[in-house]
């Protein structure tokens, strides 16, 4: 495999959004081979064109620019594209409203050259808006994936466990082991306009699975862009709901590391816990509790729901997880 960056860049409908981003990959300051690997995603609004347009007139001596185009929907499938078109041993992701720093590149290949046994590697980044910042924000940036992963630079593996997406950076080596492997995804990320989300955990899921480390540091640090369009509360209910079905699909994951499949009746137990008192509260708090209390109340009847109806989607993930893994297989019930 060359060495070198191989930064993905993966969007629908994204071209508002695009030329900040390529301004900072502009101004990367590296002395290692790199490239920009532009999956359009089943765009209707030009983005590939205009993407196309933008880097013939922007040339840059550091960074070679390829386009493609991923018909099927689902951020997943134009990732694997992306990663199946690159050239160069560490993928960057880096989404369509990320500002990475200017050493963001150089620095995280270094890290990754120092440590075969990272897996993943992720940083940190801050908000930045296109209008005035919620007062509510700060306390729900963690569904932004706007946050630190970690308290200090290194393994996490046993911590927070994953990364988010945004600017994380893989080996192409591991993706091509995964799917020798037979791995396939259980979720796809983002569908158009759909909230569906996950993608990026599981992966982080998928490589523990296969032995490798989860790390984090603080010199990689990007901004996150956030459109007026998102930074409403009924747009984060929406955004919220999506990542609870995507951590029940990822339960198989956890139980598979923990080598703890749970049974129908391992279901049942957990989601009736501090029944009846915490079910009547949870209702009181539907009908009269402020926005955090309703979310909360939400959260927990879709678990229950999971736990008692889903518990047969759960043994097929398992089964699909364990199909591919290297862990011991557990006797499923």
């Amino acid at each position: 495999m060359l060495k070198g960056v191989s930064i993905v860049l993966c969007t629908y409908n994204g071209k508002a959004r695009l030329e900040a981003t390529f301004q900072h990959l502009l101004n990367q300051k590296l002395t290692v081979a790199c490239e920009l690997i532009f999956v359009d995603n089943a765009s209707t609004d030009g983005t590939r064109a205009y993407a196309d347009a933008w880097w013939k007139n922007n040339t840059h001596s550091h960074i070679s620019y390829r386009s493609f185009e991923q018909p099927i929907p689902g951020k997943s499938y134009a990732q694997d594209l992306g990663y199946a078109k690159a050239q160069y041993e560490y993928l960057l992701v880096c989404d369509d409203d990320n500002w990475l720093c200017d050493t963001y590149v150089q620095t995280a290949y270094n890290i990754m050259e120092e440590d075969a046994d990272i897996g993943a590697l992720g940083g940190w980044c801050e908000a930045a808006f296109e209008g005035d910042k919620p007062d509510w924000f700060d306390a729900q940036a963690r569904y932004f994936a706007v946050s630190k992963q970690g308290r200090q630079s290194g393994d996490i593996t046993h911590k927070k466990g994953c990364l988010y997406g945004a600017g994380m950076v893989l080996r192409k080596s591991h993706w091509q082991q995964l799917k020798t492997l037979g791995f396939e995804h259980l979720l796809t990320c983002r569908k158009g306009e759909s909230l569906s989300s996950g993608g990026d955990t599981e992966y982080c899921y998928a490589l523990r699975l296969l032995g490798y480390k989860i790390w984090y540091d603080n010199r990689l640090y990007f901004k996150h862009y956030m459109t007026k369009g998102r930074l409403n509360l009924s747009y984060l209910s929406r955004l919220r709901k999506a990542m609870a079905f995507s951590n029940f699909v990822l339960w198989a994951y956890l139980d598979v590391l923990k080598k703890q499949p749970r049974s129908k009746k391992d279901f049942i137990k957990d989601g009736f816990k501090g029944f009846p008192l915490l079910t009547l509260k949870k209702i009181a708090a539907l009908m009269v509790g402020n926005y955090e209390q309703r979310e909360q109340a939400k959260l927990y009847f879709r678990t229950l729901k999971y736990r008692v109806f889903y518990h047969d989607l759960y043994l097929k993930h398992l089964k699909t997880t364990l199909s591919w893994s290297t862990q011991d297989e557990q006797p499923l019930q």
